[in-house]
């Protein structure tokens, strides 16, 4: 089974940004979440957000990452 829903399962409330890597409480998202292919992202801040928008699939791959 996919992590995030494990984790949601087991009741976790933390995500981890997929621009920056940090962790994220999902009830108190700073950056507040975008939505891509049906899956709910959170982030640390508006910034991480904003990148993640104009390139979800490249976050998502692996391919770009922010490092704060």
């Amino acid at each position: 089974m996919v992590s995030w829903l494990m984790d949601r399962i087991r009741g976790n409330r933390t995500a981890i940004d997929p621009v920056c890597g940090m962790e994220v409480d999902m009830r108190h998202a700073p950056g507040g979440s975008a939505r891509h292919a049906g899956v709910a992202y959170y982030f640390c801040g508006t910034g991480c957000r904003l990148e993640f928008e104009e390139d979800a699939e490249g976050y998502l791959s692996g391919e770009k990452k922010m490092e704060m």
